[in-house]
């Protein structure tokens, strides 16, 4: 379970994943030079800056609606707190290299990352209000749903992937009152029988 800090926290652990694949690979090292390469821009303002290798890009984020039962988290006897959201985040993942072939060469090596890693623990080491575990999965996307994107950004279409990361919660912070039940009580009265019933 995770604080607001959620999305901020599991996208920087995803970029920490890339960047110690890439920077571990003598091929695609030299391609991107430093984590601060990978950036969580759009890659309309990704392209602004020549310095700037790699867009993970947060473009859309859905509820999981397969865990939308989940009951609520109890904290003690008195008190309850409403159910966590449950959020999965889509990225869209552009290469920004300085040649085509460095482009194919960066998006393969991400993409054998992340399959490599399908799943993966962020935890905030600081506040230590985050500790998810993430399931990476490349999320198919028709031709036509990513043009709609590209679209959007009013950008040319460029070589890109989808990934889907699933399931993140987000913790309520609204507490309601749930007293235990101790003692039901009721009364039943049967009804009268119709006369002439069989």
């Amino acid at each position: 379970m995770s604080s607001f800090r959620v999305l901020a926290v599991a996208s920087e652990g995803l970029r920490r994943l890339l960047w110690n694949s890439i920077s571990a690979d003598p091929v695609t090292q030299p391609l991107v030079g430093t984590e601060d390469a990978i950036v969580f821009l759009n890659p309309t303002a990704t392209a602004q800056d020549s310095a700037r290798r790699l867009s993970l890009w947060l473009y859309h984020v859905s509820e999981d609606e397969h865990v939308k039962n989940i009951p609520a988290v109890r904290l003690d006897d008195a008190r309850t707190r409403m159910t966590p959201l449950a959020l999965d985040l889509f990225y869209l993942l552009t290469p920004f290299a300085a040649s085509g072939e460095a482009d194919h060469l960066l998006l393969g090596k991400a993409m054998q990352t992340f399959h490599d890693t399908a799943t993966a623990r962020v935890v905030d080491a600081t506040s230590m209000d985050v500790n998810e575990e993430l399931r990476i999965t490349l999320y198919r996307r028709s031709l036509d749903e990513i043009s709609q994107v590209w679209q959007a950004l009013r950008e040319p279409y460029r070589l890109s992937v989808c990934y889907q990361v699933k399931v993140t919660h987000l913790d309520s912070v609204r507490e309601d009152p749930a007293a235990r039940v101790v003692d039901v009580s009721g009364s039943w009265t049967p009804e009268p029988a119709l006369v002439g019933a069989p």
